[in-house]
């Protein structure tokens, strides 16, 4: 059975309020997995999930892209229950290409990812991505290409000693920004809206432990940043901004 995670008005939760939402009444006895929501779970539930320290997947490498992936997880438990045999090959292969996408999509470009073709995993991503937005394949890259200009000209924020990434903060949202700054081999700052409005700093493109570290431990306190968020290993981090700001 799934159940989708709902706020307190009914509506499927986002990325801003998933922990944050009510813990949805189950048949006794039933096993439950917690995918990506709800902060604290009842006793015996099941988190799946790579976000915060804790998580099964957090801070682990790339080479352990699919054990570490929430998507991963769950294959991985539905293979462990005997259910997995009812996924198509494609839907696996798929769901794989998925999982190291979601986890470590730069390492899974470089090569990190045990099995996974990073020419493979492109076109996988520019297809998809065109399919779910109504677009052309043409039209997407079109994005990427702005989105990389815009990254050559883009000034440079200094996160800590030695560590520089692209600021795109001043440019409102960029279709195709974490595409275009993988291709680039770049990292950068942006400014993006939560669903719920709340505005935060995000840190990511083509980032090293070092980079988020740097983002999380001086850059990001300095700026006022609250609620931080970020794994070294996976190569993300952000910020929310303050509410009067």
């Amino acid at each position: 059975t799934i159940v989708y995670a709902t706020d307190e008005n009914g509506q499927r939760v986002h990325p801003g309020n998933a922990y944050r939402c009510p813990v949805p009444e189950v048949p006794d006895g039933s096993t439950v997995y917690a995918v990506e929501c709800i902060d604290v779970l009842p006793a015996g539930w099941r988190r799946i999930d790579h976000h915060r320290p804790g998580d099964p997947g957090y801070g682990r490498p790339p080479s352990d892209f699919l054990a570490a992936s929430s998507v991963g997880q769950v294959l991985i438990e539905l293979d462990r229950l005997g259910v997995a045999d009812r996924l198509s090959d494609k839907d696996i292969i798929e769901a794989i290409l998925a999982a190291a996408a979601d986890h470590c999509l730069a390492a899974a470009y470089n090569g990190e990812c045990p099995g996974i073709d990073p020419d493979k995993l492109m076109r996988w991503r520019i297809e998809t991505r065109a399919a779910f937005q109504g677009r052309t394949v043409e039209e997407l890259l079109a994005d990427v290409e702005l989105a990389r200009d815009l990254l050559e000209d883009a000034p440079h924020e200094r996160l800590a000693h030695g560590v520089y990434v692209a600021d795109l903060r001043g440019y409102g949202h960029v279709p195709e920004l974490p595409e275009a700054a993988l291709r680039e081999g770049v990292a950068y700052i942006t400014t993006v809206i939560d669903r719920d409005g709340r505005r935060k700093v995000v840190l990511g493109g083509n980032t090293t432990p070092e980079t988020v570290r740097a983002f999380l431990d001086a850059w990001a306190p300095s700026q006022g940043l609250m609620d931080l968020y970020g794994d070294p290993a996976r190569g993300f981090a952000g910020g929310y901004l303050p509410p009067h700001d």
